[in-house]
């Protein structure tokens, strides 16, 4: 039993190699462009938003890392892609057409990234080692901010595509939005069926809980 969980954590460990590395050079990235928005006294809250994407990566790697091997997967592979398009969604702003931002709109999308990815941080903390990039059951988690809504990790991320949105030129903005929202969705319902195979108690807390924004959805 032992040698099979030590063999599932090594397999668990290769297939998120990738994932780490890319995450390890993004903060590489991040840092050298801190470095180089203290040399030019740029705004603070830029500053402090960069900072906590750094962190937010940080406490993905060592999530990863440690997380517990999966009990159950979400079968077909529209679940996988589901999964890794929602963690890759952020990096394609990288590659879109920016607008000439007013200071206002520079302040909003910065204070909404900053949010979001505090958020995100936060809903990390409270997963632990039950984190998961695609739709596993790897512990049930319904404590914290895991107590009001069922997923809070993903309202988070979706104000931080939101928050970047602002900084692209028409049409992306909206393109980008859509495409986020309806991963993010897909990533809820695969997770939710596989949640609900791998723990009977999931059924109660989510007829009492929202999925996103309590009342609404």
């Amino acid at each position: 039993m032992i040698k099979c969980i030590h063999k599932a954590k090594l397999y668990d460990l290769a297939a998120v190699t990738p994932l780490v590395t890319w995450l390890g050079l993004g903060i590489v990235g991040s840092l050298m462009r801190t470095k180089q928005m203290l040399e030019l006294r740029e705004d603070a809250l830029a500053i402090c938003s960069q900072v906590a994407t750094i962190l937010f990566m940080s406490v993905v790697i060592v999530l990863l890392l440690i997380r517990r091997p999966s009990v159950r997967k979400a079968k077909g592979s529209l679940s996988r892609l589901a999964g890794i398009i929602g963690c890759l969604l952020p990096f394609f702003f990288l590659a879109l057409p920016r607008a000439n931002l007013t200071h206002a709109i520079t302040v909003f999308s910065t204070v909404v990234v900053f949010l979001g990815t505090a958020a995100s941080i936060l809903s990390l903390c409270w997963l632990g080692r039950s984190f998961s990039i695609l739709p596993q059951a790897r512990g049930l988690v319904i404590e914290g901010p895991y107590r009001v809504i069922r997923h809070p990790l993903y309202l988070a991320e979706l104000c931080v595509v939101f928050g970047r949105a602002w900084e692209l030129e028409l049409p992306w903005p909206f393109i980008v939005m859509l495409i986020a929202i309806g991963i993010q969705i897909s990533r809820m319902h695969f997770e939710e069926q596989v949640l609900l195979e791998a723990f009977p108690s999931y059924r109660e807390y989510a007829s009492r809980t929202a999925r996103l924004i309590p009342g609404l959805y």
